[in-house]
């Protein structure tokens, strides 16, 4: 075991919590200690893969487990577990209440929410794939397979509005990449009169008001979008869910899921592609209004296999490797160097200025391995080098600055340490 893995999970490790429900005991690893101290849906899904890499397979699994726990009838899983309650709050105004189902909870004033009702990027079916292919243990993979199933299924029976494939997400924190200036049309963002949070948190109380009846949010709310990041994390889970039901040799769900893969990814690439440009945007709203503004979002269908090779080859060659877009010193940006928004050290006391500039290691990672797919594994190869490079100087960060590399955000990040597995 190198150095980098050990400190990674010696960290994981400290992140770790123990929870005990009767008879049971369940393992998770927050994404820090400090800032984010519950169970997150993307980020568990993370520590699982970075688990597996590290050969502890049993806390790999232990991750998925805790998260299944909580599924719902309907196939639901939340994007927020509340597992130690003694870390909630009890006010009306705070994001645990808002962000979560039931008039009650939300009036009571010694209540606490114990899940969220809003869904993270899922990349749920990729971590149990990735498990299986450490340790091959199908006995995993069958447990699995018909929650995965269930959970893809409830994604697209409630959120693809239009039938196309793809799926909306209705608050911007759905797409795990909250304040990204991708979503500043979307909210009607005035940097001169206010922050992005200030608008979110509306729209999060309209949400809440429509106690998440889906039906009525689609219909009457002030925010839903085909997010470019969440189909293409989407569309990939889909494939992964045919290759596991494969080696399930469930033919049903096989067929199906491969179906609903390449309808979302043709109406991808026919809805969100932009040829003039060469990039994916969001479309928002209603009216599906494209959101040109370019953040790592729109590179983000890369890491479909699938993907057409030129849309693949335009993506990197004009905007990746571009020096006056996302070719930083430090790769990746969340925002290309020649937006007006591009802030690469932002980050606000009250978070709102995350995810307008500093890079992140998942969405590296996502990237890495998607160019490795693509052909361009030099490329890969030299964005890994430099991302486990920032890692040994700084340590485990939930963002780094892509000019000078310094560390911005949380410290004892939990994904940072998917540097191992690039």
């Amino acid at each position: 075991m190198s150095k980098l893995e050990e400190q990674a999970k010696k960290l994981l490790e400290k992140n770790t919590r123990v929870i005990k429900r009767g008879k049971h005991i369940y393992r998770f690893s927050v994404p820090s200690g400090t800032v984010y101290p519950f169970q997150w849906f993307w980020d568990s899904c993370f520590h699982a893969i970075v688990w597996a890499k590290l050969g502890e397979y049993k806390r790999a699994k232990e991750e998925l487990q805790a998260l299944v726990l909580w599924q719902k009838g309907d196939g639901f899983i939340p994007h927020v577990i509340f597992w130690d309650r003694k870390h909630g709050s009890r006010s009306w105004r705070s994001w645990h209440k808002l962000q979560s189902k039931g008039y009650l909870t939300w009036l009571n004033p010694l209540a606490k929410a114990k899940i969220t009702a809003e869904i993270q990027p899922p990349i749920i079916a990729q971590a149990v794939e990735k498990i299986w292919e450490q340790d091959k243990d199908i006995t995993f993979v069958h447990k699995m397979l018909f929650p995965l199933y269930r959970y893809y299924k409830n994604l697209l029976e409630t959120r693809s509005v239009h039938k196309d494939g793809l799926i909306s997400i209705i608050c911007q924190y759905e797409s795990g990449i909250d304040y990204s200036p991708a979503y500043d049309s979307a909210i009607a963002y005035d940097s001169d009169k206010n922050k992005p949070a200030d608008k979110v948190r509306r729209i999060t109380f309209l949400n809440k008001l429509f106690n998440y009846n889906l039906k009525l949010i689609f219909t009457f709310g002030r925010f839903q979008t085909k997010d470019v990041l969440v189909n293409s994390v989407f569309i990939q889970g889909l494939f992964s869910l045919v290759h596991l039901a494969g080696l399930c040799s469930n033919i049903e769900i096989e067929k199906w899921a491969r179906e609903q893969a390449q309808v979302a990814l043709k109406s991808l690439t026919s809805k969100c592609y932009d040829k003039e440009s060469g990039l994916f945007w969001n479309l928002d709203g209603k009216k599906q209004t494209p959101s040109k503004v370019k953040t790592i979002l729109s590179l983000m269908p890369l890491i479909i296999k699938e993907l057409p090779r030129e849309i693949a080859d335009k993506m990197v060659i004009d905007h990746l490797i571009n020096g006056d877009e996302f070719l930083t010193p430090h790769m990746i940006p969340s925002v290309a160097k020649n937006e007006k928004t591009f802030n690469p050290k932002s980050n606000d006391k009250d978070r709102s200025g995350i995810w307008r500039g500093p890079l992140s290691m998942n969405t590296n990672w996502f990237l890495v391995d998607g160019l490795r797919q693509h052909g361009y594994g030099d490329l890969a190869d030299q964005i890994a080098r430099k991302s486990k490079k920032l890692v040994e100087q700084y340590g485990f960060n939930e963002f780094y600055n892509p000019l000078t590399g310094e560390p911005v955000g949380a410290d004892e990040f939990g994904w940072a340490t998917l540097v191992i597995d690039m």
